[in-house]
């Protein structure tokens, strides 16, 4: 029988092991002028959009008792403000109810809907509690990528297979190959 000789751990294998760590901790991984550069561009793009650095317009009815800005957020038309924020970056716009709403207008029009309605219940799919993921998981698969579905989405054969196996073994990132 062979026998396996632990070694004690040492005072010198401590001093050394946290003086190892203490170099991991000084070390950066990113440069801190890179750092700053990101974070002052992305406070720069959001400046008009934080009500601490410019005060919103129309004002907080909260604070002023003028209605217009909950007015405005119950017309179903977008602020110039709102689409303005849309142009950062996509997911801005579906983070967005009205932004959602407006892109699913568009999409319909280009009948491409069932694309969005796709990415929309998968993400919504993250968020279920597990033991409904598996019932979820088949109402999906039977509605966009089930041969005949009523919304089929066009999938790359690698990822329709990859999903197709994740579906036996359903879980919240099932789709995670067929929504990229």
């Amino acid at each position: 029988m062979a026998s396996h000789v632990i070694r004690k751990t040492t005072k010198d294998d401590l001093k050394r092991q946290i003086d190892f760590l203490n170099v991991q901790i000084d070390r950066h991984c990113l440069k801190m002028s890179k750092v700053a550069d990101s974070f002052i561009a992305y406070s720069e793009q959001y400046i008009e959009y934080d009500p601490f650095l410019t005060p919103p317009d129309p004002s907080n009815p909260w604070i002023s008792d003028d209605t217009t800005s909950w007015d405005l957020e119950m017309s179903k038309e977008p602020t110039q403000q709102r689409v303005k924020r849309w142009g950062f970056c996509l997911d801005e716009m579906l983070k967005d109810p009205v932004g959602r709403e407006q892109f699913l207008r568009f999409v319909e029009s280009e009948f491409s809907s069932e694309n969005l309605r796709f990415w929309l219940v998968v993400q919504d799919l993250k968020k279920q509690p597990l033991q409904e993921v598996p019932k979820r998981v088949e109402e999906i698969w039977q509605e966009f990528l089930a041969p005949g579905a009523q919304s089929a989405i066009n999938l790359d054969s690698h990822s329709f297979e990859k999903t197709s196996q994740n579906v036996k073994d359903p879980g919240r990132y099932t789709f995670e190959d067929a929504q990229v």
